[in-house]
């Protein structure tokens, strides 16, 4: 069997959470190491912490994956004893964050599924990506190769929805000019033919290699196309999740249920003007930081599972929040990271909630 190569489950795990889709203040992706390195042991973490690096080093591990940045800023030198203790045990770095935060697999599937949600929506489309509409112009017997060949290279997903395609005929002409090489008609004789209008969007992560599949798959020596941005998101990825509870429960049995299934210590509700006895059918959540979203689900949801929210947040909040920690809003994660990678012939291995730091956090 072919050994498997750490770039080989970077590619694939970007394939799935694609690192465009991250936000521009992150730092996502591959991180410290030899991406040429054969690896047959990983470590699944949410954080690359003392802890982790220990666990690592006694598993003999090759490569790290973790949710959370190992590099967050530029680094000027290099001295933090966990740098050291990685190269000198030769294990690799690699992070998902806001790219993972954002797609259908990712933090908020996991944190759903955890809490037996069903039919999630994003709250947001909010992404650090951009998305396009591009329009060619192509010959009538190059339709179809034109468009599988931008199909293959990411064009035309919309949901659950992949080869998607508006097709129009149309009537266009050119003159060939000296210099030129013509597929069709004679230099410097106007020619007019029936062509098809291919349009389709993308992401802008994928925009060049699909601007580049179409000009390959194109007759014509100068295809016309045209890309136009869009002011509208993706819906193919978001921020937070909308979802039905599989069963009513009062806010303060929803509350106690939340707490069980994500093995946390504690949770915080904050009532707003509502009461323990309440009943909860629409869910807001959003793993780790989601205080930015809460005005986005007023009128849609009965309460916000999240976390990180300020004082002033909860004070000026109009539905009930649950606060049930940012570690055990987005530990949910790594399971579905493993099964991401699960297709690899690498042994996998988990630092698990009780061996994270954040069990130090005293409560009196």
């Amino acid at each position: 069997m072919k050994p498997v190569k750490i770039k080989d489950i970077v590619n694939h795990i970007h394939k799935i959470a694609n690192p465009g889709l991250a936000e521009e203040w992150d730092n996502v992706g591959f991180q410290l190491g030899d991406a040429e390195q054969e690896v047959k042991k990983i470590l699944l973490t949410l954080d690359v912490t003392g802890n982790a690096v220990n666990k690592a080093i006694k598993e003999k591990v090759d490569l790290i994956i973790s949710h959370h940045p190992f590099i967050f800023k530029p680094v000027k030198k290099i001295t933090n004893p966990l740098y050291l203790k990685l190269i000198r045990n030769n294990i690799s770095v690699f992070c998902a964050h806001t790219n993972l935060d954002v797609i259908n697999k990712g933090v908020n599937f996991a944190l759903a599924e955890k809490l037996s949600l069903t039919n999630p929506e994003f709250i947001s489309n909010e992404t650090g990506s951009k998305l396009y509409h591009i329009a060619v112009y192509v010959p009538e017997d190059s339709k179809t190769d034109v468009a599988n060949a931008v199909f293959e290279a990411g064009a035309g997903i919309l949901g659950n929805y992949s080869h998607c395609l508006n097709d129009y005929k149309v009537n266009g002409q050119f003159k060939p000019l000296a210099g030129s090489n013509p597929t069709i008609g004679e230099k410097s004789k106007l020619e007019k033919v029936i062509e098809r209008k291919l349009e389709f969007f993308v992401d802008s992560f994928n925009l060049n290699r699909v601007i580049e599949a179409m000009k390959s798959s194109h007759p014509y020596e100068t295809p016309a196309f045209a890309v136009y941005p869009q002011e509208k998101k993706s819906e193919n990825y978001g921020l937070g999740l909308i979802g039905d509870l599989n069963k009513e429960l009062t806010i303060q049995e929803f509350s106690k249920f939340v707490k069980k299934r994500l093995e946390a210590k504690f949770v915080k509700l904050w009532l707003a003007d509502k009461s323990m006895e309440d009943i909860v059918k629409k869910v807001a959540i959003c793993g780790g930081s989601g205080s930015s979203l809460l005005p986005l689900v007023y009128g849609r949801a009965d309460v916000f599972v999240s976390a990180d929210f300020t004082y002033h947040t909860l004070l000026d909040s109009k539905i009930p929040v649950l606060d049930a920690g940012h570690f055990y809003t987005e530990f949910p994660v790594l399971e579905n990271i493993k099964d991401m990678i699960s297709a690899f012939d690498v042994e996998i291995v988990e630092l698990k909630i009780e061996e994270h730091e954040i069990q130090r956090e005293v409560i009196f």
